[in-house]
């Protein structure tokens, strides 16, 4: 079986391994419900079958031991055309004009700034529900379910997802690259969160920017960060909506 091939059927199973893992536990049953038509498409767009760049995945395998679905990507298109075309369709779904964010006081939260696991990144929002973070597993199903106030910014390729319903969490953690510069991100988030009504915090050093926002029980947060490829890696968080 050449690697192409064997690649192609490791990433079909990922996305199977994904969707058995959400329904797997009684209280994260809704995830194993999400739309299988989306998931399949939010899959497709960003596979790669290219056996060159499997070495970014040990033994040529689309889950990686112990941790997150590792998914490779391929080489994602730069520039200016569509950096341009997806401000475009984030300015479509705001109504016009993207206004700029303001900025805050303070130092940026170094929780969220130095977190690797989806656990960590968990750590910078409190929200319902107790120990969220350890409650939390890994499938791309839960990208689907983010709140409609935060979505995956247009044209946005997911990295990882993880989430959970347990024990009064409503947990969302999701991981994407986009071809736009960060401070776009936090225009279009903070926006749309300030639309909804949320308390909002824009806060940015020489690593990153950071977003966040409560209301009520509900709060999020949002890292974007400029990678050394041109592109930009965003986190968001999300728990209580």
């Amino acid at each position: 079986m050449t690697a192409i091939r064997m690649l192609t059927l490791g990433l079909a199973c990922a996305g199977l391994f994904a969707l058995g893992g959400c329904g797997s536990q009684g209280g994260d049953e809704e995830a194993g419900k999400a739309d299988q038509g989306g998931l399949a498409l939010a899959l497709a767009a960003p596979m790669m079958v290219d056996p060159a760049l499997t070495t970014r995945n040990p033994a040529e395998a689309a889950i990686g031991g112990g941790a997150p679905p590792i998914i490779v990507l391929p080489p994602f298109s730069r520039g200016v055309d569509l950096a341009a075309t997806a401000k475009a369709e984030a300015e479509k779904l705001f109504g016009g004009s993207i206004p700029a964010a303001p900025f805050g006081e303070g130092d940026i939260d170094a929780v969220l700034r130095d977190a690797v696991t989806a656990a960590q990144r968990a750590n910078a929002i409190k929200g319902p529900g107790k120990d969220c973070g350890a409650k939390a597993d890994y499938a791309l199903a839960w990208s689907l379910q983010l709140p409609q106030v935060m979505p995956i910014y247009p044209r946005g390729h997911l990295l990882e997802a993880a989430g959970t319903n347990k024990d009064g969490c409503r947990l969302r953690i999701v991981r994407f690259v986009s071809p736009v510069e960060a401070g776009a991100l936090i225009d279009f988030y903070h926006t749309r969160g300030r639309s909804a009504g949320f308390a909002m915090r824009h806060r940015s050093d020489e690593t990153a920017d950071q977003l966040t926002g409560s209301k009520g029980a509900a709060q999020f947060a949002l890292q974007a960060r400029r990678r050394g490829d041109g592109l930009t890696e965003a986190d968001i968080v999300t728990n209580g909506f």
